[in-house]
């Protein structure tokens, strides 16, 4: 049985940067340096929990020097993937930000994740561009 939470606790939270050495750091070898920032402290955390297992992770935060409402590190692990958990993830992301009356969501795609957002009525913004060795594309959704 899938649920999806927000991380509340110190063991919540230590599982959600497990999850992102494993996806980020190791599999993608995005340098650890890069895969945290200042955003993690005031940003809403998800998890995916099958079972007692945690098989994913996103963040959503309010950026405060653009003031734009962000969302990433979404992740889930490799043997769970293709099951659409990362839509169940999206959309519970979704659900808090217009509870937040969010008017919209911004976030960066990996190039290969675009069709993922697309279907998710996410537009491109830009062109692509190189970031931490992967290229990306600048993407948003109003609501």
């Amino acid at each position: 049985m899938i649920k999806i939470i927000q991380a509340k606790t110190r063991i919540e939270f230590i599982q959600v940067r497990n999850i992102r050495i494993k996806i980020f750091v190791i599999e993608q070898q995005i340098p650890w340096r890069w895969e945290f920032d200042i955003h993690d402290k005031n940003a809403v955390h998800l998890i995916v929990v099958n079972l007692k297992e945690i098989i994913g992770t996103g963040r959503f935060y309010l950026d405060k020097y653009s003031g734009d409402y962000k969302l990433g590190r979404m992740a889930v692990v490799e043997t769970y993937r293709n099951q659409g958990i990362g839509s169940k993830m999206l959309i519970k992301i979704e659900e808090i930000a217009r509870n937040k009356k969010v008017p919209k969501i911004i976030l960066e795609a990996q190039s290969d994740k675009l069709h993922f957002y697309v279907n998710h009525g996410y537009k491109i913004e830009g062109d692509k561009y190189l970031m931490d060795g992967i290229y990306h594309t600048k993407m948003f959704k109003k609501f």
